[in-house]
């Protein structure tokens, strides 16, 4: 395709009117659905990375002692599973040694997911950043239930276009074709 081409699909791909409303509803119930994901997934991100700014995660050793508390409840562990016990090294080779560029890491991509969902922009990057987090938290030995969930919420950001829906995606996929930061 074109520069030409692809500005031609971005101007044309959504229009919020009661025409487009009234020709196609589900479309308008699934857009709606998807962008409400995106900004519940905005809120959940940029706040766990305030909650991470207020405890120092970035610069304190809180994130040290969060990891040597999950240790010592795997050690505990009589059986651990294969799971468990992969959280176990992973924390005592990786997560404690390097608590501080972690913290920095994790602090900084919840921020930046967070504002991305929010604005619409980088959407599809943001939806990276989170299900990476994620995975990670899970390797780290914190996986619970919501993370299942929380990251097929963010794999259908990562899925649609919705930062062209509503948000800045669009507006500078249009100004810097072929960028793909906008996507």
């Amino acid at each position: 395709m074109t520069d030409a081409s692809i500005a031609a699909v971005l101007t044309k791909a959504f229009s919020w009117s009661l025409a487009s409303f009234r020709a196609a509803p589900l479309k308008y119930v699934g857009v709606t659905t998807v962008i409400f994901i995106r900004y519940f997934m905005g809120l959940f991100f940029f706040s766990a990375g305030i909650n991470k700014l207020r405890n120092g995660w970035a610069w304190t050793d809180y994130l040290k002692g969060v990891f040597e508390a999950r240790v010592a409840d795997l050690t505990a562990l009589t059986e651990p599973s294969a799971i468990e016990a992969f959280g176990l090294m992973y924390l005592k080779t990786f997560g404690i040694p390097l608590h501080l560029p972690i913290g920095i890491l994790v602090t900084l991509g919840e921020l930046g997911a967070g504002l991305g969902f929010f604005l619409g922009l980088g959407t599809r990057w943001a939806g990276a950043v989170a299900i990476f987090l994620m995975f990670n938290f899970g390797i780290g030995g914190y996986y619970d239930a919501s993370l299942i969930p929380l990251c097929i919420l963010a794999l259908v950001i990562v899925l649609t276009p919705s930062g062209h829906w509503l948000g800045l995606d669009r507006r500078f996929a249009l100004r810097y074709v072929g960028a793909l930061w906008f996507l």
